[in-house]
């Protein structure tokens, strides 16, 4: 494809740099040392101009591109970008990333004929509300085909047991992944479970919530306590998402306009406490040590680490940081830190499994980016309808049928059904091979 992306900052690179590798990649930024740096780092075209200036796209030498993504941190930017660039290259597909989540409820979105917008800060908000759902969870996705869902939960118990992926794998649930130390890998069925793996799951919620009970026994059942440490806009959201959750929550921050301003758009439902230090004094003065979970959502990953730290040194157990730079996650995993995407990253991932997924297969990426599942409902019209599916040869996989929401490994099934959900989970340097796996039935 023929990908046009306006912002060259961390989300555009990010993108530019993950899809030049199968596609021909335009940046376009009026900040020039961003330009010359994605110029000397990746394989792709860049044009110096203002995404709102009909000027910059008169001097592309393409008469239409097949897909234009505007992720600059204005909302106004990327919204007027999309309506300029159509009135001078024809664009077949537009992606937007939006700040204000005002444009959720507005028509906006509609009128410029934007095919898909991203709103990071509210996902990041919304996958941190799943945990309270999910207490030992450290991560949760749902998919819109079908009620099973995929929980991550990390093994922490105080017997030397030792499990096998085998074991929890039936008609109900399954281990399909594993994260040990740094490495991630898809498990067989006689693969060990080791003590702090980060096991991911797969099938119907009540029985992974049984399952989490055997795989850990620290985590607490209930969370009605809740520090956030940090007040900006994605703190602010953060908290909102949490107010019907009948929580007592606390929020610590040591710029007194972050605090006001947090104070007002939460109406006065959290404690807002404006500090002007950061040591361990505020544990021990503000409670903060008696809390359930403590949420780091600060934009620096060091200082969320250390108040991590910290709280774990107090006891709190459930303890979640935003993760805004890839280059600190397997640090906060190893440290049995909850990890939840920050904006930048969660935008940068929202936007590559839309552009890899259709109406018919849906793409997503777990444990950081280095798994990868894809999920194919068999719809009436289906050719695959009556002929029997063998998993994909070569590669390691785990490649399963939902029918009914039961699961079945592929040999245990003959025929294909209406309504079936074809799903294989795989390591994201197999990405390419599943993907052409699962198109080309």
């Amino acid at each position: 494809m023929d990908i046009m992306i306006a912002g060259a900052g961390t989300v555009g690179y990010s993108l530019a740099q993950t899809l030049s590798y199968k596609h021909n990649v335009i940046v376009i930024d009026k900040d020039i040392s961003k330009l010359n740096k994605l110029d000397e780092d990746i394989d792709i075209m860049v044009l110096h101009g203002d995404i709102e200036n009909p000027k910059t796209y008169q001097s592309f030498n393409f008469d239409s591109v097949d897909l234009f993504i505007a992720v600059t941190d204005s909302d106004e930017a990327n919204l007027l970008s999309t309506l300029i660039v159509e009135d001078v290259v024809e664009v077949d597909r537009k992606i937007i990333r939006l700040k204000n989540d005002g444009f959720l409820t507005s028509r906006v979105i509609d009128k410029l004929a934007i095919d898909y917008a991203v709103f990071p800060d509210i996902t990041t908000a919304n996958k941190i509300k799943s945990l309270f759902t999910f207490p030992r969870a450290n991560n949760v996705k749902t998919f819109h085909q079908t009620k099973h869902k995929m929980i991550s939960i990390r093994v922490q118990y105080d017997s030397e047991v030792l499990y096998r992926a085998g074991e929890f794998s039936n008609g109900h649930v399954s281990v399909v992944g594993i994260e040990r130390e740094k490495a991630f890998f898809i498990p067989s069925m006689d693969d060990e479970i080791h003590q702090d793996d980060l096991v991911y799951l797969f099938g119907r919620v009540d029985d992974i919530e049984a399952l989490s009970e055997k795989f850990d026994t620290k985590m607490p059942t209930s969370i009605k306590r809740v520090v956030i440490f940090g007040a900006n806009t994605l703190a602010q959201k953060i908290a909102k998402a949490l107010l019907d959750k009948n929580l007592e929550i606390k929020m610590i921050e040591k710029d007194l306009a972050h605090c006001q301003t947090a104070s007002n758009f939460l109406q006065g439902k959290v404690t807002v406490i404006n500090s002007a230090y950061e040591d361990h004094r505020l544990f021990e003065e503000e409670g903060l040590k008696s809390a359930d979970m403590i949420i780091a959502a600060g934009q620096n990953d060091e200082k969320n680490i250390v108040k991590c730290i910290e709280a774990k040194e107090y006891g709190v157990e459930k303890v979640v940081a935003v993760n805004n730079d890839k280059d600190y996650y397997n640090l906060m995993h190893k440290l049995g830190i909850v990890v939840v995407r920050g904006s930048k990253a969660g935008a940068h991932y929202a936007i590559l499994e839309n552009i890899s997924s259709s109406s018919i297969v849906t793409q997503r990426h777990f444990c950081g980016g280095r798994g990868v599942l894809f999920m194919r409902k068999i719809y009436a019209a289906s050719a695959l309808i009556g002929r029997s599916i063998k998993a994909p040869d070569a590669i390691r996989t785990i490649s399963m049928l939902l029918r009914e929401e039961n699961q079945y490994m592929l040999n245990e099934i003959e025929t294909v059904e209406q309504g079936d959900i074809l799903v294989v989970f795989g390591k994201i340097e197999e990405k390419e091979e599943i993907q052409q796996w699962i198109y080309t039935l």
